[in-house]
């Protein structure tokens, strides 16, 4: 009975560090799992999208736009509003970008999320993702702000390693009346 509880005492230490390292590779298997990449990576688009004043600095504008082209396919993106039967292929990463800049400046402030995120793999390297996408919106800072929420389906593929947005399907309530 002794020697027993001498062996266990001395395999306590081994035991605990074998558990641990069990459960930081489950930890690390999910963190870089494609299901958690895409929601961290839609997470910071939604905040590189928001806008917190109209004084919002030229260079700071450079910078969220440039970590938002580096999220879109390099070939073509697609923005597609069935209400108004529309779809917009961006032949370029820059004309999208330059169309949510014109979309952002009509706005004092923006703010935008991503809430009840499913994520779908139809295909290997594809993902659909089907989200609340909820903006908060204020024209003018005299004027209370505006919320909308709305469903939205996203698709990304993923090219050389990263998931690259290829198409947004989003409600005409969330594009406003934007031409």
């Amino acid at each position: 009975m002794v020697a027993a509880k001498e062996l266990l005492a001395r395999r306590k230490p081994a035991v605990i560090g074998i558990a641990l390292v069990l459960v930081l590779i489950s930890w690390l298997f999910w963190y870089f799992s494609d299901r958690q990449v895409i929601k961290r990576q839609l997470t910071a688009l939604a905040w590189d999208l928001g806008k917190e004043s109209r004084q919002e600095s030229t260079m700071e504008t450079a910078l969220k736009m440039r970590d938002v082209k580096a999220v879109l396919a390099e070939s073509c993106c697609t923005l597609i509003v069935p209400e108004r039967g529309r779809r917009t292929d961006f032949a370029e990463r820059d004309l999208a970008v330059m169309y949510l800049m014109h979309y952002r400046d009509r706005y004092e402030n923006l703010a935008v999320s991503f809430e009840d995120m499913e994520i779908d793999f139809p295909a290997k390297g594809e993902a659909a993702v089907r989200t609340q996408a909820r903006l908060l919106r204020q024209i003018k800072p005299d004027q209370p702000a505006e919320e909308t929420a709305a469903p939205a389906l996203i698709s990304l593929k993923k090219q050389g390693g990263d998931w690259m947005l290829t198409q947004a399907e989003i409600a005409e309530v969330l594009v406003g009346d934007l031409r």
